[in-house]
């Protein structure tokens, strides 16, 4: 179970107060401070034995049941890319391990380990590209445009390490807590702002660098 902090103020933020031009719940005071706690020793268990995984168990798959996405996400890219781990959770309340290989990011679940996202990924001269995303259906049932906004927010976020904002699922209730209890299961420490608009259409270059 996840042990709460006192309960912080949380303040949507108008879209002209912000980098994004978007309207977005500021939940940073909540995931900041949070401490996740697993309900189940079998899963601290787990994200202790995967912090050992080098990701090779994903290479050629895609997730249970996987649903195909067609997209072109866009991001600065120069120099050489490596096959291997990009991203490893370093506490329990970092919620994601990315891997990359054979021109695939894998996302997976760093307390279980299940394979969430894989994108196809290409590398150019100055730009890599996001072509297509097989998601787990569940984080595509108000519309495919769900995974698109989440692997875009996790590739900002976790591998350029910028603040940016991710997307709220249209079936999360307009509730400040219930938004910032969906952000910190999803995203950890990791998540900031929340908004229910589409955050792929925020460059890179709007996001600040991560401290």
């Amino acid at each position: 179970m996840n042990e709460l902090p006192i309960v912080p103020e949380l303040n949507w933020i108008s879209r002209e107060s912000t980098p994004y031009k978007l309207r977005c719940l500021d939940v940073r005071s909540f995931t900041m401070s949070m401490v996740a706690t697993p309900s189940d020793n079998k899963l601290a268990n787990r994200f202790i034995e995967l912090r050992l995984s080098n990701g090779n168990q994903h290479i050629g798959k895609i997730p249970d049941n996987a649903m195909h996405i067609d997209c072109q996400l866009r991001y600065p890219h120069g120099g050489t890319s490596r096959d291997g781990a990009l991203v490893k959770a370093r506490e329990m309340e970092d919620k994601w391990d990315i891997f990359l290989f054979e021109k695939h990011l894998y996302f997976a679940r760093s307390w279980t380990g299940v394979l969430v996202y894989r994108a196809a990924i290409d590398f150019f001269d100055t730009n890599a590209i996001i072509s297509s995303i097989d998601s787990v259906p569940q984080n595509v049932r108000g519309g495919s445009w769900l995974a698109i906004c989440a692997v875009d927010f996790l590739v900002k976020s976790h591998l350029y390490r910028r603040v940016a904002p991710h997307t709220i699922p249209p079936n999360i209730p307009d509730d400040e807590m219930g938004i910032t209890a969906y952000s910190f299961q999803e995203y950890g420490r990791w998540a900031a702002y929340a908004s229910f608009e589409d955050t792929t259409r925020i460059q890179l270059a709007e996001c600040p660098q991560r401290s």
